[in-house]
């Protein structure tokens, strides 16, 4: 596991730049990550380009022996932008503009933004695209952070455009959600809303279809910017992976990892976390979305248990570890005085300058890793299930939550290794597979867990197992799954006919394997239990 840091070249004088380049050397560190908030600095007004500083910079940190990950810079439009085209802001569920100052204030759908931004990328690639020491490319910044969705006047005729592809009319789309209830038929597209708060003097919400598929509608968007961005780059980089840094399924669970990741070359992430088993978790969630190793992009420099957590990541799979930051920042929204990063704000080594020194003496002559040995268990990762869950207004569950804390810590602490998975072709190999809170039906997934466990597989399953159908509608045929791994005859399903102290409900052997049905509202001593029946 080779390691970075980020670094910000623009916050600094030139003349300190060698500097802080040489700190990094002695620290055993060859590589920043740089410019992913530098627009405003790059472009300062409308087709104006400055490259000569960041131009300066990279071979600046060349000449010590230092690579560069290039970010785009495009999490932070500046002012001159927004002012020019007030649509590049996004709308907030109550209706207000989500203002300049401070990032991620961009939306997806403006035509304006994406324009500008697209601009920004092509001039940035067509200059560095092939420059030796830029190694790789960060696409922007958290991608859904700050701003999870947008209301505004593009995001809406954007979704309708967007329902009108997935349902091709809108007979089909009133049929599926059963827009019958409470007089809610429409005779167009663009007569859906968008699911803001309705204001009744009496709390009332939107539509459950109409509120998953806007979850949806919004992680696509994110996904479509991604993609136009790597699609703009692929032709200037050659092998030079391209990455972003997503962010913790409990902060970033509104973007499909699977679908961001699809066409990028290497999973990255973001976490701040002092829990072993959840830094594990997402670890093990990074390795299993392409089923390589991945890279961390950002880790708090200022953790006290820097040496554990670098060990745990790079024993999961991680391949390059991008500690942030090398400096505290003196001013703006992350302002710090008195917590120190890799040096304090007078440029003296903190206490994990000596750790990373260390671990880079010890590890650094080791090749970057390129395969991992997989897990013989699983824990399935459901994103329309989550979104499911997290909008709801009478079943509400924190599913990232529950998964990370209440079944992946014990499987942690029993010492068993996981892949996280997230799609019914990432089965082989796999021993014993655990698919909790997955309510949203997948006929493809269901015919892959009989095989599954007709093969020799154990499967653990919640009594919630496809109760709803794709459109967030309760199903009114009991899945055959249950017939054909649990023996369940029942026109009904396990968890509306039994009482919820029954935590293992059905524990039935089929065919070669065995499958356990799990009440939906086991807690997490109750899932230990269950969990220390397995064995890898």
């Amino acid at each position: 596991m080779k390691l970075g840091i980020a670094y910000y070249p623009e916050h600094e004088q030139p003349e300190q730049w060698d500097i802080d380049y040489s700190k990094l050397v002695a620290a055993g560190i060859r590589s920043v990550r740089i410019a992913e908030f530098a627009w405003a600095v790059l472009e300062p007004r409308d087709g104006q380009f400055e490259w000569g500083w960041l131009d300066a910079a990279i071979e600046r940190a060349a000449s010590h022996g230092i690579n560069v990950v290039l970010c785009t810079p495009t999490a932070c439009p500046p002012v001159w932008l927004v002012e020019k085209y007030p649509d590049v802001l996004p709308v907030n569920k109550q209706g207000r503009v989500i203002g300049f100052g401070a990032r991620q204030h961009r939306s997806y759908s403006s035509d304006h933004y994406v324009l500008h931004a697209l601009r920004i990328v092509n001039r940035m690639v067509e200059r560095y695209g092939d420059h030796p020491n830029v190694i790789a490319w960060q696409l922007d910044n958290e991608f859904g952070g700050e701003t999870k969705y947008d209301f505004s006047d593009g995001a809406r005729r954007a979704f309708h455009e967007w329902l009108g592809k997935r349902y091709g009319t809108i007979e089909a789309l009133n049929e599926r959600w059963g827009t019958t209830f409470w007089s809610q038929r429409y005779e167009r597209f663009d007569q859906v809303p968008l699911p803001a708060p309705i204001g009744a003097d009496v709390h009332m919400w939107q539509h459950p279809s109409l509120e998953l598929d806007f979850a949806r509608f919004s992680s696509d968007s994110m996904v479509r910017f991604a993609g136009l961005q790597a699609a703009a780059l692929r032709p200037y980089v050659g092998s030079r992976p391209i990455t972003t840094n997503a962010f913790m399924f409990c902060w970033g669970d509104n973007l499909n990892w699977t679908d961001l990741f699809a066409d990028l070359d290497v999973v990255g992430m973001d976490i701040y976390s002092n829990k072993p088993h959840e830094i594990a978790f997402y670890a093990d969630a990074c390795r299993g979305v392409l089923g390589k190793p991945f890279w961390m992009m950002e880790y708090g420099t200022g953790t006290t248990e820097l040496e554990r957590d670098m060990q745990l990541v790079r024993g999961r799979g991680c391949s390059r570890f991008y500690l942030f930051k090398m400096k505290p920042f003196p001013w703006g929204q992350e302002q710090s005085g008195g917590q120190p990063e890799l040096v304090t704000l007078t440029g003296e080594p903190s206490r994990n300058y000596g750790v990373v020194q260390s671990y880079t003496v010890k590890h650094g002559h080791e090749a970057e890793l390129t395969e991992t040995e997989r897990a013989g268990v699983g824990l399935y990762y459901h994103f329309d299930s989550s979104w499911s869950y997290q909008l709801s207004v009478s079943d509400k569950i924190a599913y990232p939550d529950y998964l990370v804390h209440n079944i992946y810590r014990h499987l942690y602490e029993a010492g068993i290794r996981t892949e996280v998975v997230y799609t019914a072709d990432q089965l082989a190999g796999l021993k014993t597979l655990i698919i909790p809170l997955h309510q949203i039906y997948d006929a493809a997934l269901e015919e892959r867990l009989i095989a599954f466990v007709q093969e020799g597989g154990r499967l653990i399953i919640t009594s919630d197992l496809f109760r709803k159908n794709e459109d967030n509608v309760y199903q009114r045929v009991v899945p055959r799954l249950f017939a054909e791994l649990l023996d369940w005859q029942e026109n009904n399903f396990a968890g509306d006919v039994l009482a919820e102290s029954s935590v293992m409900i059905r524990r039935y052997k089929s065919s070669k394997g065995e499958t356990w049905l799990v009440h939906r509202n086991a807690t997490s001593e109750q899932w230990k239990d269950v969990l220390s029946g397995i064995v890898e």
